[in-house]
């Protein structure tokens, strides 16, 4: 297994555990089983492992040269004919 794919694995694993836990917060605050600020805490730090799994598996995107540089040539202009009488010439 090469590093790529053990890192989507893991992102994927962390991503559906952070959903499960805040889902589980939500219906443990609605049933008052747990204070409402002690929800609230964990839905942001799940909020924040989700920001953190896709800022990973999105990554930086490579720079490259186009990117960088500007164009130095020209487009050529585009030459336009006139048809007469619908048939080409």
């Amino acid at each position: 297994m090469n590093w790529e794919l053990i890192k989507h694995k893991l992102c994927r694993l962390i991503a559906t555990t952070a959903i499960l836990l805040a889902g589980a917060m939500v219906s443990a605050a609605a049933a008052g089983s747990m204070p409402l600020w002690a929800a609230l805490l964990g839905l942001f730090a799940s909020v924040v492992l989700l920001n953190a799994v896709c800022g990973i598996l999105l990554g930086a995107p490579a720079r490259t040269a186009e990117a960088v540089l500007p164009a130095t040539h020209k487009r050529p202009a585009v030459q336009l004919q006139v048809v007469r009488g619908g048939h080409a010439a």
